[in-house]
């Protein structure tokens, strides 16, 4: 019988698998993850990791359900309790889905940026006919009734009861109790307003004639999220040297002592003291940004606020940021105006703000030359041109198009496998052109086809074993066919770009030698 890893054995595998989630190779980090949890079921940091790394899988309702660690993390786990006749108290059920209770208590959890964040969830339940208390920070009170939904507001550093409620959830697991797909997280956007009367007051403090780029840099230093994500204010620098550019001050509290020792102090808008003053948090931001052609933040609260308003936005993020931000190189299931601008090397803000810098020149004074794409697309008229067309490698379109047909083949929810067969249309015309120049790289698309169903069967095994907690030799196996399967398809697709003399080809780089 095999013997139980010791405590410093389990802490090494924990290290390798916080190496391979750097690295980004997520199944590889998700299998040692849930390993590390089958002998020890209460690894609360291999449980937090796990659903980081089901975030950037995109694997929603299991991120989700793994999400729930966070109540473990805190001091003390939310409790909903009423009382009765004899005096005596018993707990609310907590609501996760299905038919919601007709008075539902939602419970606030986290910080200011999270409730912005999650609040356009509160419009779903309402448009289900709930009656909905939402239990939260006072100083967003103006600002969430912006709204405009019919929904009871309580202080969360109060006490007090509501009658009659016959269930509670806590606000950030609301996606997944109402089965809202991802896909359609954004559509709610623009779900907060600015004040008329405020937006007419500080548009008149504000230049009329230069690009106004509203800036952040620094977060809640007591959140359990700063470490890492606040940057130095002289790093803004490039951006104060664009021509016709003026910066303007959005960042309260930390940070607010850089402006007197800055090098381009003079370049700087600031809004004054009674700048979002008075008790309530961003009814002033959200004004200003109204006027504002851009704004450029860190991870922090004013990124929500923007994004709510749908202002443009750019975020600037560390190498390992929030698990919101998923693993996407630049956009977000939250804020369709955003852009993300990620570190490439951790604490180094350098490259970042130079691709910010860039992008900003290239809003500025766009180019006028259009870019021809790898493969020139013909005969696709229908497709909607405010949809970016991307140069990628033929091996790559090959791979894309057959893992859309397996999802519409074999997804179990058919409003997938529907987006499946959609997009895999819209694929159609440039494969056809590459087939008809080259037909010889149809055996090699139905090889990599073949590795991609195998790669799906051998994940079904690998999810069925790990919920029976069966980690035997034949799991094993399988975990080492993922990367072995996935070697293989990167051959194959490379091979299909040479067969099709493609402009752009695979890449694949990973630590040690693989037998």
């Amino acid at each position: 019988m095999p013997r139980t890893p010791t405590e410093k054995e389990i802490s090494h595998l924990f290290a390798l698998a916080e190496h391979e989630i750097i690295h980004n190779r997520l199944t590889e980090a998700l299998l040692l993850l849930r390993f590390i949890r089958s002998i020890d079921p209460d690894h609360t940091d291999a449980a937090a990791r796990t659903a980081l790394v089901l975030f950037r899988r995109e694997q929603w309702n299991d991120a989700w359900d793994a999400f729930d660690i966070r109540f473990k993390l805190m001091p003390s786990q939310p409790t909903v309790t009423v009382s009765r006749p004899d005096g005596s108290k018993v707990e609310v059920p907590r609501w996760r889905g299905g038919e919601a209770p007709k008075k539902l208590l939602v419970m606030d959890e986290q910080g200011l940026g999270d409730t912005i964040n999650f609040c356009r969830f509160l419009k779903p339940l309402v448009d289900r006919g709930v009656d909905v208390t939402f239990v939260t920070h006072k100083i967003l009170f103006d600002l969430l009734r912006t709204m405009d939904l019919p929904i009871t507001l309580k202080p969360s550093n109060e006490p007090g009861s509501v009658e009659g409620v016959g269930g509670w959830a806590p606000l950030l697991h609301l996606p997944r109790s109402l089965a809202i797909d991802p896909a359609r997280y954004s559509e709610s956007v623009p779900y907060i307003k600015a004040d008329p009367v405020r937006v007419e007051a500080w548009r008149k403090k504000l230049p009329e004639r230069s690009f106004k780029i509203g800036i952040a840099w620094a977060g809640n230093p007591d959140s359990p999220a700063e470490k890492g994500r606040s940057i130095p204010l002289e790093f803004f620098a490039p951006l104060a040297d664009i021509p016709d550019v003026s910066l303007v001050v959005l960042q309260k509290g930390k940070g607010l002592d850089e402006l007197s020792t800055v090098s381009f102090r003079d370049r700087l808008i600031q809004l004054g003291e009674e700048f979002d003053e008075g008790g309530q948090a961003f009814l002033d931001s959200a004004a200003v940004m109204i006027s504002l052609d851009l704004i450029v933040t860190v991870d922090t609260s004013i990124a929500h606020v923007a994004g709510a308003l749908g202002r443009p936005l750019q975020i600037l993020l560390r190498k390992e940021p929030d698990w919101r931000w998923l693993a996407r190189e630049h956009d977000t299931v939250w804020y369709p105006s955003a852009t993300l601008f990620r570190q490439d090397t951790a604490g180094d803000w350098t490259k970042p703000i130079e691709r910010v810098r860039q992008a900003i020149m290239d809003r500025i004074n766009p180019k006028l030359v259009e870019l021809k794409p790898a493969i020139e697309p013909t005969g696709i008229q229908d497709i909607d041109k405010s949809k970016p067309l991307v140069p990628v490698s033929v091996g790559e379109l090959a791979d894309r198009r057959g893992i859309l047909d397996l999802k519409s083949e074999r997804a179990s929810a058919r409003s997938v496998r529907e987006e499946a067969k959609r997009q895999r249309s819209a694929l159609d015309p440039a494969w056809q052109k590459i087939i008809d120049d080259n037909d010889a790289v149809i055996g090699l698309d139905q090889e990599l086809r073949a590795i991609n169903a195998e790669l799906w069967d051998v994940e079904d095994k690998l999810r069925l074993a790990e919920s029976k907690q069966s980690f035997d030799d034949e799991f094993v196996t399988l975990a080492r066919s993922v990367y072995r399967l996935n070697d293989r398809r990167s051959e194959i697709k490379r091979r299909i770009d040479r067969l099709a003399g493609s402009s752009f080809t695979e890449i694949k780089s990973y630590a040690g030698k693989r037998k």
